[in-house]
Formats: structure tokens, C-alpha cells, sequence
């Protein structure tokens, strides 16, 4: 019996020094899952007393030195607090918050013998994510949802504005030479050697191998001919083999693939994988529905996709496993908005690889490539995120385990039977023969990799593209790579341990080390576009491609959103609807969320594959239209009188043309519903049939309209299409419904038909049927309504300038530009050029004007819109529409562009303006924050200038800010001062060698649409914008993203409604307050019943508030409080029973709440239940 409790009472003592030493590290308010290699360690324990007796002695001495050093930091961080408690929301030393959880563990654990209070704290609240080397001694207090600012938002923006980061990645452009020598083996780095006398002097070398498989949701293939072919024997192989090869590990990410095959499986293989997963063998990283896009995704879908995946996790895993690390491996180029947002959702770690590789030569050289990744506004609301960057050309094996590709090849063992070393020499079994020199050589290359991180702890991923889908390759790799370990491990003149990992095997080291050496990492902020893989070779090509889908994904994106949102207010109100229309809800969020893929959302699929993501999306409309019209219809007490209920006035026929918009009859009934959390006082443009169509509202008065005939695209002319366009005054209140009705108008209609202006051509008989009709004259023209004056060229039609009101003329010379491609390139390195394609952007040169051969101009002036339309050169085809609305600030630009008679062509809008931008641009990263471009046109090729404009891009000085507000991500650049150019369409003939085989022609007519808008500025008095790395929208600014993005939808009713919803919500949210989604929760999916997810009495409030920019001297029309951010939910919705407080994707929860005040740029959320 004493044996045992000795053997018990060691036990204890160790597994609490574990615990102990990596909450030291972490701020993470849960104690991690104990890896395996701690739960071996334990049983370890049980069968060598005498060893425990050993590791019970020098645990009791690193206990020691732990309080020694808790006392150290005690001490220090009373020092910075003394200092720095005036400067609210100040950084402070790392360990502050720490330190007292690390006492309380000590009292806690020490004292308990069944671990209890470790199983309990796993069970907490929303855990509090590592920060890494800096935090914010007030973060417990800004996180809380009960907290208030206590500054206005505008003195706010001071402590927005630096990251206080070591590495910035604007000021490191300006230290890099982005030259391109020849590097050796490691050809964009140097070579690397190390001292091997010393080696044995050093900490042991740490190497994790990782084994991964890389599985795209569609590239190649289709999503589905990849799970049939590949993915679902990767994931058979995963089950039979983990656990079998007791230490083989494997990472996998992409859950629309995971619930594919896990629906197919029996409780068996269910509960075996649950048990990996627990266990730490097996790991999925990020638990996202796909590895998202990082340029071209707005954060709805990037919040989506995420939530899918974790959804389907707490579902389906529960408890026993939870996301904790970010794996973007492929993704082209990469945003501080993903590890933003995933960090709200509490994952700590990401690994990252494509990085242009002058940067991360430059990383390397400064140990670098490891740190913690902040946001440009600095440590403010979310933690910074603990980030590892890959150091070489690729993720595959030749390019992971050290600088020599030709000699980590070899060591890829799946290459024993199938593909080739392009280097020529081929792996080896490893036998009793040759292990000690196969174990030097590769052995030799992690002792090189090595050297360019900053600790003793070395990741080397094993993997590539649809790996691990054959038996061979699992024991081929296990087998060799198990003898490789023996030799190396046994070697003590290497100094190594080497071993299968997870990546949060990893981490765990990493922490290890770290807090052993007392290091710290270093703290990066900026982003990593645009992204170059070799020479001047810039993937800002697939900022374009295929627009026609990245514009679907916009009209996607805004009706799903928009049938979240009626969902569960119908539900809050009504209860339940059918699992049958929520499985329509379900089916669209997959939609969205699969296109979200860094080969999706992208444009840089086979031609195939890009249908089927059409079809899949173009079916997500039209369940989204069965969703909204069900829940809107039920809000309004609609009864269709037939199965197709309430209707959308613009739809889709196919998944390869432009929207279509239904004609409202006389008598049919407009149904409006307001998806933003404030009022809105805009205009709207119905379609109808009739000159004497008009309208009332719900008490029987008429409203304010006006009528004009519809222009269209026919035989090559621009011609009106014998139905109207009714626009009129509209006013709706936050998440409201409001119904008019079409009616007859009687009487004289004349004061309400809008003037039409147009070119003298002889050649049209332009028939306006009572309309009246004014001839063009003079060299110009102009619009203006009460806020904006703009004058348009009256031979070309194009926009001259806009004067908003009070302020001067702003010349905003627009004209159409297009690029060619450039013949191969003696590249002087050996290496082989490539010419543009879906992902690559090579110019032959500078842009050339597009001829403006402007055949016909058409103006609408009318006192609610004013429209300009041209017709543009004959072979393109394009359209481009002018729109200035009554009130707005800002004029839309829409154009439809055709280039299927062009080859090698890329077409861009281009504006000079008297804007004295100098080299500086601003463009939005993913719809979430807005980052600093800079013009160096001197060292970085004109390619290298194009960046992703996920929704917006602004240039600006002192006095003016221009914005050019996206319906659609596209490329956008400024390559001289004030100008701005937006790539629209690419048509592009050959492949660019980044793997897709194939070029870019399968272009269609295509829409994209921007709100420009102009503001008057008032210099700062305190802020030196100059020296931001950040921007921000207005007021203004960022209530025109979100109409654009978000217009208000429109439902044809052929039964008068019940009742109108006067507003879903009791009052406006804040001005800078936006929900983000209202989404009804799902539960488990019945894979033994009828397939579907029934929905629960409970929705995720996902809510995101801005900083803006108060230089703006235009004002936001709307009741929304601009000063107030408190909000209540049950106040919001008197319906609800609860509110707790949530991580991002529900994950984890915490308390309930009543009231939460988010902080300047907090994306957070929180739970309902009725």
C-alpha cells in the first residue's frame, strides 16, 4: 500500500509540474489536454519508481526556480504597472495575469489528488488566449462585456494607430533590397552552416516531424471527385493506421471533407476517432469548413466557414476535442484578419508558408520567423497570436526538412513507388546497412534548418497535396522514419530527439523551450501581400480572376445573410420552422462556406470545377429565397396563395449570367426588409410594367416616386425596353419590414416622369412613348443632388469631377485602361519564366488607354435618381452605369464587361484625381480593417503594386479623402499620386505553371459594381496620420460599405401581407456597432435519420464594432446613437430568455450577461436562447 500511495503522491507532483509549467506560458484560462507524451510519461511513472524518484527531485527544483521566478515578475510588473496606469490600454509585461492563476493552481491542484479543479478548469469559461510576450494588464477588464470605454471614440484613435510591434512589414519594405542572388542549394536564401564542435554544448535539438495531408475542396477536381477518388481513402487510411503504428501522428483540416466521410462511418470508427483526437494522435487544425482565401474573402464568409467547422465539431467530437491551432499552408499571400478572428474564436497558434521570399529571407537571417502577429491597431480587445512561419519555397517534403531539396526528397518515402525526385536521386529504404548515413544526411539538414529560428525546437512537416490516401505510403514513411529516430536519438554527439508530432506537439515545445531560456518571441504586425514565390513572378492575378463568381459569392453572401437574419427572428417570434427549411439554410451556409477555398473564392480552378462551385452557389440563392420568404412571410402574416410564396425581385436563371429582375403588376404588393441594425433613409427601384404604376404604404397614402423607362443592351444599341423603373423615397427602420402596394395611378402622371437626355443619332428612332426628351449639347454635363454636384463629359460620357457640397472641385478623370502579357523573360538565374495566368499578373508594360469609341450616352434626371448609361467600344461591349440617389453622398458605378473577343487582355477602370495622395494607398484587408500601401516603383515591379481590394480602397490629403467602395473583390493599385485603377476582367490564353494546367477563357459578361464617395476632411489637431500604418473608415464610409454591400432586399408579394414589422429589433445599435450575423444554432446532423440538423432555440449574435475616422466633415442620416456602444440583447429582442457570453464561434461559453460594450474593433459574440 505505500508503494502505491509513493507511486500515487509522485504521480500527482508531476503531473501538476507539468500543468504549472504550461500555464507559466499560456494565459489561456483552461488547462490544455495533456498530450501523449505527457500521458506517456505518466504511465511511464507507474512502472520505474526509482526514475520518479529522479524526476520528483529535479521537479521540486524547477518548482523552485518558479517561484523565484514568480516573485522576479511580482516585483517587475508593480514596477510598469506604477508606470504606466495612466495610459489606458497600455501594454504590459507578458506574465502579469499569469502569475496569480499560477498561485491559485499551486494551492489548488497540490491539494487535490483527483485532479478536480484541473477537470473543472477545462470545463471553464471562455478561456483567456495566450498573448505570447506582451499584455495588457487591463485585457481581463476589456474582454468583460461589461466593460465602457471611457474615452470618445473619436480621442480613441490615438491608441489605434500603433501596433508597437519589432517588425512592421510596411518599414521592412523599405529595408528590403528584394534583390534575387543566387543562394546555392537554398536558392532565395544563403547557405547555411552551423558549428558541429558546439552541438553538443546546446540545448537538444527538438525536431517534431508532422504528417499532413494538403486537401483542397476543388481545384483540380470537383469537391466531390476528390472525396471519392482521394480524400476518403486518406481519412480510411487515417483511421486504420493511427493507433496501430503506435507513434505515428497526422494533422488534418478541412471539415467539409471530415463530415463527408464521417457520415459514412459506423460508431465504431466514430468512437476510435474521438479517442485519437483526445488522445492527441490525431489533430485537426483550425476546424474550419475549408482553409479559407485570405485575399478575396470579406469576413462574413471567412466567420462562416469557421463557424460551420466548429459548429460541426461541438456537435459531433463534443468535448473531447477542442481547435487550438491554425494550419494556412496554400493560401497565396496572408491577412492579420484571419488570426484576428481566429483568435476570437481562442486558437492560440498558426503555422504559416507562402510568404514572398525576400521576406522570409529576411526573417530568417534575424530569427525572426517565429513571433507573435498583432493587429495594426496593436493589443488591443484579441491577443496577439503565436505564429510560425515555414522558411523555404514550399510545403512539400522536398522544401520542409532543411535548405537542400535535392537531399530532403530523398527522404520522402511515398516516392520509394510512385512520382520522382526532379533532383535525380531517389530515396532509399532505410535498412541495418545504410541508417547511420541516411540518418546523418537528413539529420544534417534539420541541424541547418535549424539555425534560422531562435530555440531549440524545430517543426518539419511531411506532407503534400492529397498525401497519405495509399497503405504503402503510411507504412513507408512510418517505418523509415521510425529507424531514422533510433539512429539520430541515440547519437549523443548529435544532440537530438527527434519524433512524430502534432502540431500541437509542437507548440507544446515551443512553450517548453521558451520558458526554459526565459525568451520571448518578437511581435510582427502587417500583413504578407502581395505574395512572390520566385523573381518578379507576383500572385496578384487571382485578385481578379474569374470577377463573374466573386460577384456571385457578394449576392451569396448578402441573401444568406439576410435569411439568417429573418430566421431567427421569425423563430424568436413564431418558434421553429420545418428542419426542412433549415436544412435550405444549411445547404446555402456550405455553399458559401466551401467557396471560401484558397482555390475558390479565387478564381484559380479548372473550368469544371468553377461550374459546379457556380451551381452549388446558384442553388444556395435559391434556398436562401425559399428561407426568406417563409420567415419574411410568416413576420408580415403573408399567405401566398401559391407554393411560391414570396419572391425576389432579382434572381438568376443560370449560374452563368448576370441577375435578372421580376416585374411588379399592378396590385402586387413590395415587400422591404432592412438587414442592418440601423435605420436607413435611402431610395429604392422597383421594375413594373406600367407609365401609371404607383405606390402606397401600409395606411393607404401615396408616396413620393418617380417613373423613367428602362435602358438595355439590344442589337448592339442602347434602347429602352418598353417597362419602367419606379424609384421612391423610403425610410425603414433597424431589421424592419415594411409593405407598399403597386397601384393605378389616376390622374396626370407627367410630374412624375423623369427627364431623358441623350446624343443626337440619327440612326435610332428613339421611341420615349411621353417622356420628354432633351439632346446633349455643349463639351459637358451635370447631376447634383443635395450633397454632391458631378459633371460628366458629354463626348465620352465618363465622369470629370465631383464637387461635394462646401467643398472644391475634385477631378476624378475616369477612363478605361487594359494590360497585355509579356513574352518569356531571360530571367538570368536559370530558372524558368512563366507568363501571366490565373494566379500570376505579368504585364508587357505599362497599361494602355482603351480606346473611348463611346457610342451612346442615355441620362435620366428625375428628383429621387438621376442615371447616366454608356454604351462603350463595340468588341467589349461594356455598359457602365452612373446612379446618384436622392441624399446620398456618394455616386455608384456599375459595369458590365464582356472580353470573349479579346485573348491575353486584362481590363481595368482607371481615376486621376487632383488628390495629393503622394505614394500612399489604403485598401481593405477582408472587409475588417483598412492597411497603408506604398508606391516604390523603383525597386518592386508594377505588379508587385497590386493588392487585394477585398470591399474598398481610398486615397487621400489633407483636405480630401477619395473612396471606391466594391460590391466584389478585385485588384486594385495607385502607381502615381492620385490615381486609382481597378482591375475588372482578365482573359488570359496559357497556364502559368502554379499547377492548374490550363489558362483563363472562360469569362461571361460580368457585373461589378463601387459606390464612389468623396469627403471633406478637418485636419487633425492630435493624430499624425502620416506615420499610421492604419486607416479607417468615416462614419459615412463605412455606412455606404455597408449599404453597398447589404442593400435593402426586395420580396414580391401577390397577397396583401397581415402586418408590416415595423422593426426587428426595439431601437438602432450603435452607428459604429454592425451585426455581423444572427444565426440560429444547429444541432447534431441525423445521419441514421433523415439527414438533416434541427435547429435550436438559440442564436449566435455575432457582432463587429469599427473605429472610425472623425476627420470626415460629412454626417451619417440615420437615428443610430453615435456616441453610445452600450447594447442590451434582451432589450433588443424582448423574446429571449438569455445572453452568455461566447468565444467566436461558441466553442466555449461563459456567464450570462445583460449588457456588453465592445471595444474599437471588436469582432465578438454572443449566445441567445429563447
Amino acid at each position: 500500500m505505500r508503494s502505491l500511495r509513493n507511486i500515487f503522491s509522485v504521480g500527482i507532483i508531476c503531473v501538476f509540474t507539468v500543468v504549472c509549467l504550461y500555464l507559466y506560458q499560456s494565459l489561456d484560462n483552461r488547462v490544455p489536454r495533456e498530450s501523449p507524451a505527457q500521458e506517456q510519461r505518466i504511465s511511464a511513472l507507474k512502472v520505474d519508481i526509482e526514475r520518479l524518484r529522479g524526476v520528483l527531485k529535479n521537479n521540486h527544483e524547477e518548482i523552485a526556480g518558479l517561484k523565484q521566478q514568480i516573485a522576479e515578475f511580482e516585483r517587475k510588473r508593480k514596477q510598469d504597472w506604477d508606470k504606466q496606469v495612466e495610459k489606458e490600454n497600455e501594454v504590459y509585461d507578458e506574465k502579469a495575469q499569469a502569475e496569480k492563476a499560477l498561485k491559485e493552481k499551486v494551492v489548488q491542484i497540490g491539494g487535490d489528488a483527483n485532479h478536480k479543479a484541473v477537470e473543472e478548469e477545462q470545463k471553464g469559461v471562455i478561456p483567456e488566449p495566450n498573448r505570447g510576450n506582451k499584455v495588457a494588464v487591463v485585457f481581463e477588464e476589456l474582454h468583460k462585456s461589461i466593460t465602457k470605454s471611457s474615452l470618445p471614440i473619436c480621442q480613441m484613435r490615438g491608441n489605434y494607430t500603433d501596433s508597437h510591434a519589432d517588425v512592421q512589414m510596411l518599414d521592412l519594405y523599405n529595408v528590403i533590397s528584394f534583390d534575387n542572388p543566387d543562394g546555392g542549394v537554398w536558392k532565395q536564401g544563403w547557405e547555411v552552416t552551423y558549428d558541429k564542435e558546439k552541438v553538443a554544448e546546446e540545448k537538444t535539438l527538438q525536431v517534431i516531424v508532422l504528417p499532413h495531408s494538403h486537401c483542397d475542396p476543388g481545384w483540380i477536381k470537383t469537391f466531390e471527385e476528390y472525396y471519392h477518388t482521394q480524400t476518403r481513402n486518406i481519412l480510411d487510411g487515417m483511421a486504420r493506421h493511427l493507433g496501430l503504428d503506435k507513434d505515428m501522428r497526422f494533422i488534418y483540416a478541412e471539415i467539409s471533407f471530415f463530415e463527408m466521410w464521417w457520415k459514412e462511418q459506423n460508431d465504431d470508427v466514430r468512437k476510435k476517432v474521438i479517442q485519437l483526437l483526445k488522445d492527441g494522435i490525431f489533430e485537426l487544425v483550425t476546424g474550419g469548413w475549408v482553409m479559407t482565401d485570405e485575399a478575396n474573402a470579406h469576413y462574413f464568409s471567412v466567420i462562416t466557414e469557421l463557424f460551420e467547422g466548429h459548429e460541426w465539431i461541438r456537435n459531433h467530437i463534443g468535448q473531447d476535442f477542442t481547435p487550438t491551432n491554425h494550419w494556412s499552408i496554400d493560401p497565396f499571400g496572408l491577412s492579420p484578419s484571419i488570426p484576428y478572428l481566429l483568435s476570437a474564436a481562442n486558437i492560440t497558434n498558426a503555422a504559416i508558408q507562402r510568404v514572398h521570399y525576400s521576406v522570409k529571407k529576411y526573417l530568417a537571417k534575424n530569427k525572426q520567423l517565429e513571433f507573435m502577429w498583432r493587429q495594426l491597431w496593436g493589443s488591443h480587445g484579441k491577443p496577439d497570436i503565436r505564429t510560425h512561419m515555414f522558411p523555404f519555397y514550399s510545403y512539400d517534403v522536398p522544401h520542409t526538412c532543411g535548405p537542400d531539396p535535392k537531399i530532403c526528397c530523398q527522404f520522402d518515402f511515398r516516392r520509394l513507388s510512385t512520382y520522382n525526385c526532379p533532383w535525380g536521386i531517389a530515396p532509399k529504404k532505410i535498412t541495418h546497412d545504410n541508417v547511420e548515413e541516411r540518418a546523418f544526411l537528413i539529420y544534417d539538414q534539420y541541424r541547418k534548418k535549424s539555425q534560422l529560428y531562435k530555440t531549440n525546437v524545430l517543426l518539419v512537416p511531411l506532407g503534400d497535396d492529397f498525401r497519405y490516401e495509399e497503405d504503402s505510403e503510411w507504412n513507408d514513411q512510418y517505418d523509415n522514419y521510425q529507424k531514422l529516430f533510433e539512429e539520430m536519438n541515440k547519437r549523443k554527439e548529435w544532440n537530438i530527439h527527434a519524433r512524430f508530432g502534432t502540431l500541437s506537439d509542437y507548440f507544446i515545445e515551443l512553450d517548453r523551450s521558451l520558458r526554459a531560456e526565459q525568451q520571448s518571441l518578437p511581435v510582427l504586425s502587417g500583413d504578407f501581400f502581395t505574395y512572390s514565390d520566385r523573381d518578379d513572378h507576383y500572385w496578384s492575378g487571382y485578385f481578379t480572376s474569374r470577377p463573374y463568381h466573386k460577384q456571385l459569392d457578394r449576392t451569396l453572401l448578402h441573401q444568406l445573410r439576410a435569411a439568417e437574419i429573418a430566421y431567427s427572428l421569425r423563430s424568436m417570434k413564431e418558434g421553429k420552422l420545418s428542419d426542412e427549411t433549415f436544412g435550405s439554410l444549411v445547404k446555402a451556409r456550405r455553399a458559401l462556406s466551401l467557396f471560401q477555398h484558397h482555390d475558390g473564392v479565387t478564381g484559380t480552378a479548372k473550368d469544371h470545377v468553377m461550374r459546379d462551385y457556380g451551381e452549388k452557389m446558384l442553388s444556395a440563392l435559391q434556398d436562401t429565397e425559399k428561407v426568406l420568404s417563409e420567415a419574411l412571410g410568416g413576420l408580415i402574416a403573408a399567405k401566398p396563395v401559391s407554393s411560391t410564396g414570396l419572391l425576389l425581385d432579382e434572381y438568376r436563371v443560370n449560374q452563368d449570367t448576370l441577375p435578372m429582375r421580376r416585374t411588379y403588376k399592378i396590385g402586387e404588393f413590395v415587400v422591404l426588409f432592412n438587414t442592418l441594425s440601423r435605420s436607413r433613409n435611402e431610395p429604392v427601384c422597383i421594375h413594373v410594367d406600367s407609365k401609371r404604376a404607383a405606390l402606397e404604404n401600409a395606411k393607404g397614402k401615396e408616396v413620393q416616386y418617380q417613373l423613367s423607362p428602362l435602358f438595355a443592351l439590344q442589337d448592339a444599341h442602347l434602347l429602352p425596353t418598353g417597362k419602367y423603373e419606379l424609384c421612391f423615397a423610403n425610410q425603414i427602420k433597424p431589421f424592419g419590414v415594411k409593405v407598399y402596394k403597386v397601384i393605378e395611378k389616376s390622374g396626370d402622371i407627367e410630374d412624375f416622369l423623369a427627364t431623358i437626355m441623350g446624343m443626337s443619332n440619327p440612326q435610332i428612332n428613339y421611341s420615349f412613348n411621353g417622356f420628354k426628351f432633351e439632346t446633349i449639347t455643349g463639351s459637358s454635363f451635370t447631376l447634383k443632388n443635395e450633397l454632391l454636384e458631378a459633371t460628366f463629359s458629354a463626348s465620352s460620357g465618363f465622369l470629370q469631377s465631383v464637387t461635394p457640397l462646401g467643398h472644391q472641385k475634385i477631378d476624378v478623370d475616369l477612363y478605361y485602361v487594359h494590360y497585355g502579357v509579356r513574352s518569356h523573360k531571360n530571367l538570368g538565374n536559370g530558372g524558368g519564366d512563366n507568363q501571366s495566368g490565373a494566379y500570376l499578373f505579368l504585364p508587357d508594360g505599362e497599361a494602355k488607354v482603351l480606346e473611348q469609341d463611346i457610342k451612346e450616352i442615355m441620362v435620366v434626371k428625375g428628383p429621387i435618381m438621376k442615371k447616366v448609361y454608356l454604351l462603350g467600344p463595340k468588341e467589349l461591349e461594356i455598359l457602365q452605369v452612373y446612379s446618384l440617389a436622392l441624399n446620398s453622398p456618394s455616386i455608384e458605378i456599375a459595369n458590365e464587361v464582356d472580353l470573349r473577343s479579346k485573348s491575353n487582355f486584362e481590363l481595368a477602370m482607371c481615376m486621376d484625381t487632383n488628390v495629393q495622395s503622394g505614394d500612399d494607398l489604403f485598401t481593405d484587408l477582408n472587409g475588417l480593417q483598412i492597411i497603408r500601401r506604398r508606391r516604390q516603383l523603383d525597386k518592386l515591379p508594377l505588379q508587385a503594386h497590386f493588392y487585394p481590394m477585398p470591399s474598398a480602397a481610398y486615397i487621400e490629403d489633407t483636405s480630401t479623402r477619395l473612396t471606391l467602395h466594391g460590391n466584389q473583390p478585385l485588384a486594385v493599385s495607385s502607381l502615381k499620386p492620385g490615381q486609382l485603377e481597378v482591375i475588372l476582367d482578365r482573359r488570359l490564353k496559357q497556364d502559368d505553371g502554379r499547377g492548374l494546367n490550363q489558362g483563363v477563357m472562360d469569362n461571361r459578361r460580368t457585373l461589378s459594381r463601387f459606390r464612389l464617395l468623396i469627403e471633406p476632411l478637418t485636419p487633425s489637431d492630435n493624430t499624425n496620420t502620416a506615420q499610421e500604418r492604419i486607416g479607417y473608415h468615416s462614419m459615412v464610409g463605412l455606412a455606404q460599405n455597408m449599404e453597398l454591400h447589404y442593400p435593402i432586399v426586395r420580396m414580391i408579394s401577390t397577397v396583401k401581407p397581415g402586418a408590416e414589422m415595423v422593426s426587428g429589433i426595439t431601437s438602432n445599435l450603435p452607428c459604429d456597432v454592425h451585426v455581423v450575423n444572427l444565426r440560429t444554432l444547429a444541432g447534431p446532423t441525423d445521419y441514421n435519420g433523415n439527414g438533416l440538423a434541427s435547429p435550436k432555440n438559440e442564436a449566435a449574435l455575432i457582432l463587429h464594432r469599427s473605429l472610425t475616422d472623425c476627420r470626415s466633415k460629412l454626417k451619417l442620416d440615420s437615428e443610430c446613437d453615435q456616441k453610445d456602444n452600450a447594447i442590451s440583447p434582451k432589450t433588443l429582442f424582448p423574446s429571449i430568455r438569455s445572453v452568455r457570453e461566447t468565444s467566436l464561434t461558441l466553442l466555449y461559453q461563459g456567464k450570462e450577461i445583460t449588457q456588453l460594450n465592445m471595444q474599437p474593433q471588436d469582432v465578438t459574440s454572443v449566445k441567445l436562447t429563447w
